[in-house]
């Protein structure tokens, strides 16, 4: 458990945010894919990466691959087994054995990978038994985890005579999309993408030395801090407006919500402003992520609000729609949700929670209610190493930040 509190509102300072958890992961992926070794700067520090990470270095000193919580390493590592010699189980928590894996699991049957089930059809564990994988014109729908797609390209290259790989409908979370295929563009891997359909032939990466840009997703909730403050500055270095990481769109959307970012050669400064729009309606299809602390924001600041894209919500470590939903009506906060959006009226009165708000396993569920302390006494969260999955300095970065004065 951990309480949190804030004596005087204020947030100022300057926080090192943790690199791009999403460029570190494809970042592994391509260097264990890539037959020239180089060097990683900046790799994040999340508990996800650390497991990929790990993983990728062991796979073939052993059969028992343990995912734990971490879904994008689950699924990017099973595409790249898929693509090397050997059997292997692959296995998660309880929760990832609730997180489907289907629509990945076929299409690496149809290239070729010999894959059960070992428990649930369609869910993890699962044993690979890798062959050579050839080319076939894949179909996905574009409206599942872009995990699944990014996870494919990525290992595209490796495939004989490489992979089209066609979208059939509208795609989610495409900025995650566009994130993989420039980073593999930027190892040397051609592509094309037209209309709906993304080839890639068969190649090589080609090695250089990379530094990770700090995680624009994690600025979100210093964005919703100082939204939530009566007063504060913020500097956050190694973000930039030109970024791989869509979520950069933060800028633009805290602009409606009072906050006024200056991009500076190396780093962003964040201000408040009075400028707050009275009411938002998003599509945050391609930025689900940023979905909860803006809607924490909206709460804090008293503005109707209507959220909408965010189907993914429900199978990440959490039913992010749901239990959000749950914790905020401790708050005093009514919402209402369907499978993809959620709405809230304006100028409800925040309360101080009686209860302790329950993290529910899931790292941004916490880190998007903790801004409401800049509106009530204090918060009392069940689970304070929850942050650890891909912010472990959380915890520690509000503290320093909270207590300085202007």
């Amino acid at each position: 458990m951990i309480k949190i509190s804030s004596k005087n509102k204020t947030i100022y300072g300057s926080i090192d945010l943790e690199s791009s958890k999403s460029i570190s992961n494809r970042l592994l992926v391509i260097k264990a894919l890539c037959k020239t070794k180089f060097r990683i700067q900046n790799l994040s520090n999340a508990k996800d990466t650390k497991i990929l990470n790990e993983l990728l270095n062991s796979f073939n000193k052993r059969i028992d691959l343990n995912c734990e919580d971490a879904g994008t390493a689950l699924r990017f590592l099973i595409a790249f087994l898929a693509t090397k010699e050997g059997i292997w189980k692959v296995s998660g928590s309880k929760r990832m054995h609730e997180r489907p894996v289907k629509p990945l699991i076929d299409c690496l049957k149809e290239l070729g990978a010999e894959i059960k089930y070992l428990e649930k059809e369609g869910f993890p564990p699962i044993e690979i038994k890798s062959k050579k994988l050839k080319s076939k014109k894949l179909s996905l729908p574009g409206d599942i985890s872009s995990q699944f797609i990014s996870a494919l390209l990525l290992v595209a290259p490796t495939i004989e005579n490489g992979l089209p790989l066609e979208i059939t409908s509208k795609v989610l979370s495409k900025p995650y999309i566009d994130m993989t295929l420039g980073l593999m563009s930027e190892f040397g891997i051609e592509y094309s993408w037209e209309n709906n359909l993304i080839k890639v032939e068969q190649q090589n990466y080609l090695a250089k030395n990379i530094k990770v840009e700090n995680d624009w997703s994690a600025a979100s909730f210093w964005y919703s801090f100082l939204a939530l403050s009566k007063s504060g500055e913020i500097k956050i270095p190694n973000l930039y407006a030109d970024s791989l990481q869509g979520d950069s769109v933060l800028s633009s959307i805290y602009l409606k919500l009072g906050i006024k970012t200056e991009f500076n050669e190396d780093s962003i400064v964040l201000y408040k402003t009075k400028n707050i729009a009275k009411e938002l309606e998003l599509d945050l299809s391609n930025h689900p992520d940023l979905a909860l602390p803006i809607i924490v924001t909206c709460c804090g600041l008293g503005i109707k609000a209507h959220l909408m894209g965010l189907e993914s919500l429900k199978i990440k470590e959490s039913n992010r729609l749901e239990c959000i939903k749950k914790e905020l009506e401790k708050f005093n906060v009514i919402s209402s949700i369907s499978d993809s959006s959620i709405k809230i009226k304006k100028n409800q009165k925040i309360v101080q929670p009686t209860s302790i708000i329950e993290c529910h396993n899931d790292h941004r569920i916490v880190m998007s209610i903790a801004p409401l302390c800049m509106k009530v006494d204090s918060i009392k969260f069940d689970d304070k190493e929850v942050v650890n999955k891909s912010y472990p300095k959380f915890w520690e970065d509000f503290d320093r930040l909270s207590k300085n004065n202007n």
